[in-house]
């Protein structure tokens, strides 16, 4: 079950020039985003900040109840990755659409599996509603098939400097397909906290997780990742 708020980190409510979407993946909490939430406060003037679940949340579980979910979840993810289009797409797409119909710039950031849903629910919007300024950004996502289409030119694919098994999952190219030749438009390795390891690591991209590197500069998660994104989408 699709869950959404808009976070309490933005600034505008009504007729915002700029709104964000974040996605998350599976076993992911309410408040996960909120530290990368803060950096777009910072880095875009009256941001409308949107979060979307698209595999409910995982707040208030626990023992077998967060199996169960996980099981369910893992398997509406395969669902998502086999398919270019799903209930989760379009719902994902109509939220969009409620939030920011008339929005200048829309940014969907994905994380892990919510990558994957930031990709479809953008380019449905370009199929379906002729929506054409959205950026996608997928986080720590595993591959999957991509058509070779001029939208992948405002896709870009990050990750970490340590290994990730989410994405070392599937592949953009499909073998032996005419269709599925396609690829991020940028795909970017980042420097992250060290510390992190594993499915920790996975867990991070988005935290307020601080280090010190080695100039003795401190450093964190959310803001790095912000920064980047922001390099890329400036605010005008």
């Amino acid at each position: 079950m699709t869950e959404t708020f808009v976070s309490s980190n933005s600034a505008c409510t009504t007729q915002c020039r700029t709104v964000v979407f974040f996605f998350a993946g599976v076993l992911t909490y309410r408040n996960n985003f909120e530290a990368a939430a803060s950096e777009i406060a910072k880095s875009y003037q009256q941001a409308k900040i949107v979060m979307i679940f698209p595999y409910g949340m995982a707040n208030g579980t626990k023992g077998s109840s967060t199996l169960r979910l996980l099981a369910r979840q893992l398997t509406q993810v395969g669902y998502d990755l086999a398919r270019d289009q799903s209930r989760r797409v379009t719902k994902a797409a109509q939220i969009i659409l409620q939030h920011a119909s008339d929005a200048d710039r829309l940014i969907l950031i994905g994380h892990s599996a919510g990558g994957v849903i930031a990709y479809r629910a953008g380019l449905y919007l370009e199929d379906k509603h002729d929506i054409q300024h959205v950026q996608v950004f997928a986080v720590g996502c595993p591959k999957f098939y991509v058509k070779d289409i001029p939208y992948n030119e405002r896709f870009t694919y990050i990750t970490g400097q340590n290994p990730d098994r989410i994405t070392q999952i599937g592949s953009w190219r499909k073998p032996g397909s005419r269709l599925y030749r396609g690829k991020p438009g940028r795909e970017i390795q980042m420097d992250f906290n060290p510390d992190h390891q594993g499915w920790r690591f996975h867990a991070s991209y988005f935290l307020n997780s601080t280090w010190t590197d080695s100039n003795q500069a401190f450093r964190t998660n959310s803001e790095e990742l912000i920064s980047q994104i922001h390099n890329i989408c400036p605010d005008r």
